[in-house]
């Protein structure tokens, strides 16, 4: 019998990995023993939901090694020059306007900029990092179970760069995988390279030839496991869902993600604009809208006074003390995310990868680029995160709707309430390059190369 580990370290790989059929179809393999590597204070609920005979799950604490490891992680980021990592410096600046902020910040983009191009310059930074760094952090792991693969899930997380590190110190084939479509342009240079790594759309693969310098033919596009689900369609009825949020089934619903407050206190000033129009009936009457929360860092909509209109809900499981990217989704809030889709008409939202998620069901989607009543500088402003490499590629498809202040957003959202085939084209785009297909296979094509590797 051969074992794999596979790592959550993350709270999204619970819906992007464990949740999917590929840890289903992985494990129905007779031969196969599945080991799930997870922080000690999320064991039993990663037990709970994705235990099985063959799938043990251990918990493993990492601060310490994480810790030791600071200096190679923040070295990373001066071997990355995108718009995400020069907008972070802007902002060290914004907060030390002094003589040695400005120093700081003109003598790291001068490096940044050079040292970004020079292929040589990065090879010797991973050997450096390979050659100093502690390598076991897992080492009772290895020794207790011998693994003949690792899936590292989440291959620029600190965890799974510390596993990734001592599985290629003791010879272990490792596959990994690019967490989210914005990974490659925000966390810094990829750190060590696994023999093979899954992405998720076109895009995504030629940011990894591009900018960590990656073999393209190491790379598998596979699309989002997480989606395959979603072709049977919702998981309820209308009237079911509706009646579990508490919606008015005569009216329609429109979706809105606000940024959430570490990114803006101005979210609650785009649900007031919201609330306004319908009152004064700039929009329709038989509106209604679901403000979903992000899970890790919700709103701060306390300034806000929502009636019967506005149903506000935060996602995941934040009752065991979990913050940040420690918080998890069960798996009925995936079903929840899906059916709050499908049954919207349009998908609004400030800073997120939710028009990920609106592509797969054709939806409409309003990126919000303005904040609220305020005037806030570029640095301080949603305008910036609506500018991040991510973003800009996904407006450039033509199928978002970019809206920079009240009048923009109410027009737009009355144009697709009229004629929701508005921009067909850019969201066919969308799908083409951010998602790869909707075909249900995306798992499947995973644990194909998992398997394959596994024989390898």
């Amino acid at each position: 019998m051969k074992t794999i580990f596979i790592t959550s370290y993350h709270g999204l790989i619970s819906r992007n990995v464990l949740n999917t059929n590929v840890l289903k179809i992985l494990r129905r393999q007779d031969d196969l023993k599945i080991v799930l590597l997870v922080p000690s204070n999320k064991k039993e609920f990663i037990t709970k939901y994705y235990g099985a005979d063959n799938v043990i799950v251990e918990g493993v604490d990492l601060d310490n090694f994480i810790e030791a490891n600071k200096f190679w992680y923040r070295l990373s980021f001066l071997l990355q020059n995108t718009r995400y990592v020069r907008d972070q410096r802007k902002e060290y600046l914004w907060k030390n306007r002094n003589l040695i902020g400005y120093f700081n910040y003109w003598w790291l983009s001068f490096w940044a900029m050079i040292l970004s191009y020079l292929p040589f310059v990065k090879k010797v930074y991973r050997w450096a990092d390979f050659r100093f760094s502690p390598k076991d952090a897992f080492s009772e792991f290895f020794d207790k179970y011998n693994p003949s693969l690792v899936f590292a899930t989440d291959i620029f997380g600190q965890a799974d760069l510390l596993l990734v590190r001592e599985a290629k110190y003791r010879g272990v084939r490792v596959i990994g995988t690019v967490r989210s479509w914005d990974n490659t342009t925000t966390k810094g240079l990829l750190r060590i390279f696994p023999e093979k790594i899954i992405v998720s759309s076109p895009t995504v693969k030629r940011e990894l030839v591009k900018l960590h310098g990656y073999k393209q033919e190491n790379i598998l596009v596979v699309g989002l496991p997480q989606f395959d689900a979603w072709l049977s369609g919702p998981t309820q009825t209308r009237e079911e869902f509706f009646a579990q949020i508490g919606a008015d089934p005569n009216k329609r619903l429109i979706l809105f993600a606000p940024a959430g407050s570490i990114l803006s206190d101005t979210d609650w000033q785009l649900c007031q604009i919201l609330k306004d129009a319908l009152d004064d009936g700039s929009l329709p009457a038989d509106l209604q809208f679901l403000i979903r929360n992000h899970p890790q860092h919700p709103a701060d909509l306390s300034k806000f006074n929502p009636d019967s209109r506005f149903i506000i809900e935060t996602p995941g499981a934040r009752n065991m003390g979990w913050i940040d990217k420690m918080m998890e989704l069960k798996p009925e809030e995936n079903d929840h995310l899906r059916n709050s889709i499908y049954y919207s008409d349009i998908i609004m939202y400030v800073a997120t990868s939710l028009g990920l998620d609106a592509s797969v069901y054709n939806k409409p989607q309003i990126l919000v680029s303005f904040d609220g009543y305020e005037q806030k500088p570029y640095i301080k402003s949603v305008r910036r995160y609506n500018k991040e490499d991510c973003l800009n590629k996904l407006v450039k498809c033509g199928g978002t709707r970019v809206v920079n202040n009240k009048d923009e957003w109410i027009k737009a959202i009355n144009d697709y309430l009229t004629d929701p085939t508005l921009d067909q084209k850019g969201r066919d785009r969308v799908v083409d390059e951010h998602l790869y297909k909707i075909d249900g296979m995306a798992g499947e094509r995973i644990v194909d190369e998992i398997l394959k590797n596994l024989l390898y």
